[in-house]
């Protein structure tokens, strides 16, 4: 639930996390941009419901399988957003990639092309964060198969 409620405090213009960086969200400019922001809406939506179907009694009446399914993509999904996430910091910062893994510079990606510390711990603080939920969507995966058993 704070993680998707920190996903929409962001969309609404919440800077919190990210320092100083002069862009925090990326403008829908397209329907391609408009689909994928809606997607991730959805999935932040799934995201809050699938740890309190674990955990509230309505929940056992939901298929586990989907439960399971649903955690280990979440899982899956997060773990690789904030392993790439840190990889193309550390890339960037220690110029063995100047344009990191996604082929953009820290001016397309913060708006500033060259972001203080504060902003570059904050928003590789965002990116454990993912890697930490991704770590815990798993682990609920795996713990939820055992205890079926």
């Amino acid at each position: 639930m704070l993680f998707a409620g920190f996903h929409v405090y962001w969309e609404l213009g919440g800077q919190f996390g990210f320092g100083d960086a002069s862009v925090t969200t990326p403008k829908a400019d397209s329907f391609a941009d408009w689909a994928f922001t809606v997607a991730l809406g959805v999935m932040f939506i799934i995201g809050a419901v699938v740890p309190l179907a674990f955990s509230m009694p309505w929940g056992a009446k939901l298929p586990g399988w989907t439960l399971v399914t649903c955690s280990w993509i979440g899982g899956v999904l997060l773990t690789l957003r904030g392993l790439s996430g840190l990889l193309d910091t550390a890339l960037r910062s220690t110029g063995l990639a100047h344009n990191g893994l996604t082929g953009m510079t820290y001016q397309h990606t913060l708006g500033d092309a060259h972001p203080s510390a504060y902003t570059l711990w904050s928003t590789s603080s965002i990116d454990a964060y993912f890697l930490i939920g991704g770590i815990l969507f798993c682990t609920v995966a795996v713990a939820d198969r055992r205890a079926r058993r």
